[in-house]
């Protein structure tokens, strides 16, 4: 039980002489010097001294800069509960009106299903391995092998063109799937082929937002994620990149179903509960075979500015382990004549890590596929860090 009550949360104060905030403008900063993290452990324990949120102000004294650093428990909420609490926060400090409706704090009503329609279904991959809470995380363990990271930036006319690129695979009729849904299967199948020893990546697993899908509401508080994951290719067909991307958008529409949506809670829920009572966490390292999509490219993070439009900068940071891949809207940057370039909403940037053997054949399948399928202009790969 999470007690709510007028205590506020620990705010830490640090001034920096850094020479610049960050070693690179990339969204994901690893290792995240942003902020303190929260101990989740002590949850365990019935810590009241554990705060669910601390936060870290840094004014860099060189720069003129400063960051909020924010690092709260996954109980607290989602990234869309987390965005909507910074966007009314930057509101309150101008003096200005919210810009979103208040969250909903009320339990949905459950919505009936039948379970034979789903027993099939692919929606708890995540319980299937997990690890002591309170030991070392597997990634983390002493010895384990470390791997490189791809970072890389894509215009909107490009993400265009290869969408279109992808769906003249079937002109007629038009195939029905998003840009995000061609991008993971374009991924997924360059990853496959730099590694074509391995397994290849055939359940790509999309963390979808649930808001909205009945009986839930849209303005629904604390975490509304389900995994929408894909079932392997029935044939050669569904193998292709625009069979991938259609899986993927498969599997999206099947949690849009709300007695889908039910079965699934109605299937983790006790998943969840027992692992808890076990003092285990979920291991969301991907196996071979398999792929995450966790992205936020369509949350504006930096409408969160504080009165700095188009100057503020958002980081996050990322599961450094091979095949989880996260995407964003990058980052306005600053320009030596003092001006801010302003990416446009529809760019987006790419981060996710591979083995370091992979990485240069990875670059190289990436850049040929997306000229392939009609791609003009180079791929913004940004330097590792």
């Amino acid at each position: 039980m999470i007690s709510l009550g007028n205590q506020g949360v620990p705010v830490t104060v640090i001034d920096s002489d850094a020479e610049t905030e960050v070693p690179a403008n990339t969204v994901v900063q690893n290792p995240f010097p942003f902020t303190q993290p929260v101990n989740c452990v002590k949850y365990l324990d019935f810590d009241s001294d554990e705060p669910l949120l601390k936060v870290t102000i840094t004014r860099f004294t060189k720069t003129g800069s400063t960051s909020i650093g924010l690092c709260s428990s996954h109980l607290v909420g989602d990234g869309y509960a987390v965005l909507h609490f910074l966007r009314l926060l930057s509101q309150n400090y101008q003096g200005l009106a919210p810009l979103d409706p208040p969250l909903t704090f009320t339990t949905p009503p459950p919505h009936p299903f039948n379970p034979a329609d789903h027993a099939a279904a692919p929606f708890v991959s995540h319980f299937q391995h997990l690890y002591p809470l309170r030991g070392v995380p597997p990634h983390l363990a002493r010895g384990h092998t470390k791997s490189a990271r791809v970072d890389l930036r894509l215009r909107a006319q490009q993400i265009a063109q290869l969408h279109a690129g992808v769906c003249a695979q079937r002109p007629d009729p038009p195939p029905r799937v998003s840009r995000q849904d061609t991008l993971a299967a374009l991924l997924a199948h360059c990853i496959s082929r730099a590694d074509a020893d391995a397994p290849p990546v055939e359940h790509i697993s999309t963390f979808f937002m649930a808001r909205g899908v009945a009986p839930r509401s849209t303005t629904a508080a604390g975490n509304a994620l389900l995994l929408a994951t894909t079932v392997p290719p029935a044939d050669s067909s569904e193998a292709t990149l625009l069979g991938t991307a259609l899986r993927v958008r498969t599997a999206l529409a099947r949690c849009r179903d709300p007695a889908y949506a039910a079965a699934y809670d109605a299937a983790s829920a006790p998943l969840a509960v027992r692992a808890l009572n076990a003092e285990l966490a979920q291991d969301f390292v991907q196996r071979p075979g398999r792929m995450a999509v966790n992205s936020t490219w369509r949350f504006d993070w930096t409408s969160a500015h504080f009165g700095w439009a188009g100057r503020t900068r958002f980081y996050h940071t990322v599961l450094d382990e091979p095949r989880f891949v996260k995407m964003f809207q990058p980052n306005p940057a600053p320009l030596p004549d003092g001006s801010w370039e302003v990416r446009s909403k529809d760019d987006v940037e790419i981060v996710f890590y591979i083995q370091k053997e992979l990485r240069g054949a990875f670059v190289d399948l990436f850049a040929a596929q997306a000229r392939e399928l009609g791609m003009s202009g180079e791929v913004e790969w940004v330097p590792a860090q």
